[in-house]
């Protein structure tokens, strides 16, 4: 047992375990981060009932007036460990989703680290450091799941690295593949392509060095593996990737341009926060990992003659620059080198790369154990100056910055005035003390960052006494058609529809249908956010309850009160046009629809070259639209009308949506900005509306191929291995 409890996996495995039963069990719970309460739970619940029900989960109607559910990667639909909240209850599963993350990335730490030839007992530290460290559990603390998943691939895919960089076997590549491959799928793009980058930088400074010629050959073939596997993952990951794109395409992300890439950067007194934990910062812009294991990074990334400690210098500074955003030209620079880099925001998020490589960078230090006196006190003067810096600059800061002002002239008078024959004596005491105290101070900065964090939590929500007065007021048809609202968040969650039952207006997501996004903004007056769009701001819910013609709201709120309102003629989720207006796009359609408050349950707005029928003169009175069925990815209505005519459904269109009138196939098209609208001839008429995700089989094909190219790949080289060498 004791041998067991001693090697990686069972250290790694005790940590995982203990970490993820604090978290739940702490008050209040790590289900209250604020990402995980507005999304990612309704994310689980809706997959976990999709699949019960037998089928996929293609489409959302619950939020944002219906936008794709799969394509969404933060949904991580494909991603193997998302698959346990379908076979148990949401605690148990949420248990286990941590364990195994945690794991993940404290077993493959220690694995590096044993690598590295690291002392045991400093490398169970810093791996713990890492576990507890603002950016590890920062991200789970503010519920941000996916990209606390990513960043457990981190330890692995530097292993790997590792590996592929000093022996160059297939068998590491193609394990760095699927390493990439999980990164992707666990519903964090963004940390995908960072890890790449990451990753590149220290590929590039490790072989920065002489023999000059030999490691610039090195290096270019390592650059190229690294490449290679990320972009083999792409291909493994299409049946997400090309969904993605699709979503991507229709969503309400501005194009790409350094101001959007650039949004959100640190100021550079927040890189203190590496040894200095400050009260209510930014999730984004905590890097804590505590004043011993900055110190110790620090001096190993003083060993320049190792290209190691090159590789992690170059990969914390460039993640230092570009966390400035545009503060350094270098961010505009690498805009146009680095592929991909505009898709993505929040420049603060390069930051990651510095508390990485200095508890990389630990690990060398401790490996060699080379703490001349002059470079721990060029260091502790150093972290003192930036100490000084916050504490003169914000005055809040004074509480958590003096005590340690105190500390680090405290140790600097240590270091200055005790011989070098007594710091041998007392070396190993001293580890125990500096272990023991690293372990503490993880522990108690993660407890504080909760505690800091709990400001940013929204606090009681409406969402199931909502649903139970719409229960009770019969709102919920037998035909499925979900009950639509149109309330503040402060009081509903925008996506908790897909736990309760209940249509929202809005959504809170990183992508929002374009059409959807701009008509909810400029209807209520407000202008067209792209660098936002996350969630509909407060201000929207002034314009009124029910502010959008032919929407079908049934319950409504009022900006700056509690109040909500039931709308007495909140009218049909479908209904039929007679007469019909084309316009060039969608764009046009929009000013229509605000500007000249055109009236969708009259006139219906076709983008060219859509026609609709001739207009009718007759007796309409008599013609119906009924929905008969409403599923999650279709819609089932029979059509009564005395001439032909536009069916409108009140729901978002998209690319993918298909029709059949009578089992004829017929094309869906945009109408009013969002709707769908479908030509249905006279008389009587059954309809059904299919959601077909345009990508998904072609994806599934890519990476059924790319998979089974894999495994050939992996079983040769697994062959080879097995082989005896000849002599």
């Amino acid at each position: 047992m004791a041998g067991w409890l001693g090697c990686d996996g069972g250290l790694s495995l005790v940590l995982a375990l203990v970490i993820a039963a604090v978290l739940l069990g702490m008050r209040p719970p790590i289900t209250q981060g604020i990402d995980y309460q507005l999304m990612h739970q309704f994310y689980k619940s809706y997959l976990r009932a999709s699949i019960r029900a037998g089928e996929l989960p293609l489409w959302n109607p619950y939020a944002g007036l219906g936008r794709p559910f799969l394509a969404d990667p933060e949904t991580a639909v494909f991603y193997p460990p998302n698959w346990v909240f379908v076979l148990l209850p949401e605690g148990l599963a949420l248990f286990s989703f941590l364990a195994f993350h945690f794991w993940l990335a404290g077993f493959f730490f220690l694995k590096l680290a044993r690598r590295w030839g690291a002392p045991r007992g400093m490398d169970v530290g810093l791996a713990y450091a890492y576990l507890l460290s603002g950016s590890f559990m920062g991200r789970l603390l503010a519920g941000e799941a996916g990209y606390f998943s990513g960043l457990s691939y981190w330890p692995l895919v530097f292993y790997l690295v590792e590996r592929l960089r000093e022996k160059g076997s297939l068998r590491d590549w193609t394990a760095l593949v699927l390493a990439a491959s999980g990164s992707f799928l666990c519903g964090h793009p963004q940390c995908f392509w960072l890890t790449a980058v990451a990753l590149g930088f220290y590929v590039v400074g490790v072989h920065l060095g002489s023999p000059w010629r030999e490691n610039a050959r090195r290096g270019w073939w390592c650059l190229g593996a690294l490449a290679s596997a990320y972009a083999f993952a792409l291909v493994l990951c299409a049946v997400q990737v090309l969904p993605t794109v699709d979503l991507m395409l229709e969503g309400n992300r501005t194009a790409p341009s350094v101001q959007f890439s650039a949004s959100g950067p640190l100021d550079f007194r927040f890189f203190t926060s590496l040894y200095l934990f400050q009260p209510g910062v930014w999730w984004e812009a905590n890097l804590y990992i505590g004043i011993i294991c900055t110190v110790v990074g620090l001096l190993g990334l003083g060993q320049w003659r190792d290209a190691r400690a090159r590789g992690l210098c170059l990969m914390g500074a460039a993640g230092f620059v570009l966390a400035l955003g545009q503060g350094t030209p270098l961010f505009a620079a690498m805009f146009h080198v680095l592929p991909g880099m505009g898709s993505f925001r929040f420049a603060a998020r390069y930051a990651t790369f510095l508390p990485w490589a200095l508890l990389l960078a630990g690990l060398m230090a401790w490996t060699k154990g080379e703490f001349s006196r002059p470079r721990i006190l060029f260091v502790t003067g150093l972290l003192w100056a930036g100490t000084g810096y916050v504490v003169w600059h914000r005055v809040s800061y004074w509480k958590a910055g003096l005590p340690m002002v105190a500390l680090l002239t405290i140790s600097a008078l240590a270091v200055g005035l005790i011989k070098s024959r007594v710091w041998v004596r007392i070396k190993g005491a001293l580890t125990g003390v500096l272990l023991l105290l690293l372990c503490a101070d993880s522990f108690v900065a993660a407890e504080h960052m909760w505690a800091s964090y709990n400001r940013f939590l929204v606090g009681q929500h409406l969402d199931a006494q909502v649903a139970g007065v719409l229960h009770r007021k019969n709102l919920y048809p037998a035909n499925g058609v979900p009950p639509r609202l149109f309330v503040p968040g402060s009081l509903v969650r925008a996506d908790s529809g897909m736990k309760y039952g209940f249509s929202n207006v809005t959504c809170y997501g990183s992508l929002t249908l374009v059409r959807v996004w701009a008509y909810l903004n400029l209807g209520t007056g407000l202008p067209v956010d792209f660098f936002q769009g996350t969630f509909l701001p407060d201000e929207a819910y002034f314009a009124g309850p029910y502010p959008f013609p032919g929407m079908n709201i049934a319950l409504g709120g009022l900006g700056g009160t509690s109040k909500l309102f039931f709308n007495e003629h909140p009218g049909e989720r479908a209904y039929l046009v007679h007469a019909w207006k084309q316009v060039p796009d969608w764009t046009s359609a929009l000013q229509q629809m605000v500007k000249n408050h055109s009236d969708p349950t009259e006139v219906a707005l076709l983008e060219a070259p859509a026609e609709g029928p001739p207009p009718v003169t007759g007796d309409t009175r008599r013609d119906e639209a009924v929905i008969d069925a409403f599923h999650r990815n279709s819609i089932e209505l029979h059509v009564r009308s005395s001439a032909p005519v536009i069916l409108i459904v009140a729901e978002a269109w998209c690319p993918g949506w298909q029709a059949t009138v009578n089992g004829v196939s017929t094309e869906v098209l945009p109408a009013n900005v969002w709707m769908r609208a479908v030509r249905v001839p006279a008389g009587e008429s059954r309809v059904e509306l299919r959601y077909v995700e345009p990508s998904l089989a072609r994806g599934a094909a890519i990476s059924l191929c790319a998979l089974l190219v894999l495994g050939v790949v992996g079983w040769r080289s697994r062959r080879r291995n097995m082989q005896p060498e000849s002599y």
